[in-house]
């Protein structure tokens, strides 16, 4: 039965071409710099998502915040160029699994909750996105976790919060990143072939709002976006 239970909080998602003749994110790999916002705006929106389960509003906007607005901000930013590895696997993502972080001290658990959510491709490479929901009495947690053992199919790690990172969290992050490096300041490389991404969002008047916090673009227009938000309106 435990079993069973475990099973029913995964919720996995195929992700495919909504118009198979039209061009999709995969698509923008070839050439990238011949694109432009408006058609990579139409490759970004060229996606469904099939799904069986129940997708809560808050996974279902993270995820179409990193498959098509992230992806969107690394081509506009330039950011696709040092975090090449990630930003093609984002757009060959083929299968999404959303399922439970458990390792949260048993005294916490009413009030924190995070989900893994795993971007996929045919390869077996994924991107693992540590999605931490509002209100965690924590001090980022499940953070340490994330960035301390990497597998080696792993080409990238977001840890997306509400919580502004102190000093000391922020320190952690560029010094295992080597962000003082003139060329690993964007790369923001967590291991070798893996790059970092650290998300603060804000819930704000019915709006949900993600901000790129690290690797710092110096672009905050471009690294804000915001959603219509129901849930904890």
């Amino acid at each position: 039965m435990g079993l069973l239970q475990r099973k029913k909080d995964i919720i996995e998602i195929k992700v495919f071409k909504l118009i198979e003749d039209l061009k999709s994110i995969d698509d923008v790999l070839y050439e990238p710099r011949s694109w432009s916002p408006d058609d990579l705006k139409d490759a970004c929106n060229n996606l469904s998502f099939e799904t069986t389960q129940t997708l809560g509003e808050f996974e279902n906007l993270t995820i179409q915040y990193i498959i098509r607005n992230f992806f969107f901000l690394m081509h506009q930013t330039g950011l696709y160029n040092p975090q090449k590895k990630l930003w093609t696997h984002l757009a060959q993502t083929k299968k999404i699994t959303i399922k439970p972080y458990k390792k949260i001290p048993r005294k916490e658990r009413e009030n924190t909750k995070i989900n893994d959510i795993i971007f996929e491709d045919n390869n077996r490479k994924f991107v693992i996105v540590r999605l931490v929901y509002p209100g965690s009495q924590l001090n980022f947690p499940g953070f340490k976790p994330l960035i301390s053992s990497i597998s080696s199919r792993c080409v990238g790690l977001f840890y997306i919060t509400d919580q502004e990172p102190d000093s000391r969290t922020l320190g952690l992050i560029k010094t295992k990143t080597n962000a003082n490096d003139f060329f690993d300041k964007y790369r923001s490389p967590i291991s070798v072939g893996c790059s970092f991404n650290l998300v603060r969002y804000q819930v704000e008047q019915g709006k949900l709002i993600y901000r790129l916090v690290h690797p710092d673009l110096n672009k905050n227009v471009e690294a804000e976006l915001c959603f219509n938000y129901s849930e904890h309106s």
